[in-house]
């Protein structure tokens, strides 16, 4: 039987980083007031986020708890959070990827999910 290419290596890929990006803005949702706030802390109040500022607050807020990922496999999760690849995160790339995610979402796809089994 000839594989049609993909299969679960190129799905997981991809569900292991949106599951990811998922679980920091939920935690930014429950921390911070706002998108802006995390980002100035994160930043450490200047314009941008480099990989060494986002794996601080990742590592500050405990926000991967349960991922176990290597330094390679949070770079690879910086890159997708950074669409242009410029090596750092401006405001709007943050809020482009966490604005989604907040605690009410979450509870939502909890309950659907819930139903669904």
């Amino acid at each position: 039987m000839k594989s049609m290419g993909g299969g679960l290596n190129a799905s997981s890929t991809y569900d292991w980083k949106l599951a990811a990006i998922q679980q920091i803005g939920l935690k930014i949702s429950k921390v911070y007031d706002s998108l802006e706030d995390s980002f100035f802390d994160a930043s450490g109040e200047t314009d941008k986020v480099d990989l060494v500022k986002f794996n601080a607050f990742v590592d500050k807020h405990d926000a991967l708890r349960g991922f176990n990922l290597t330094d390679m496999l949070k770079q690879k999760l910086f890159a997708e959070v950074d669409p242009h690849k410029k090596t750092f995160l401006s405001i709007k790339d943050w809020i482009n990827a966490f604005q989604t995610f907040t605690q009410d979402d979450h509870l939502m796809v909890e309950l659907k999910n819930f139903l669904q089994v």
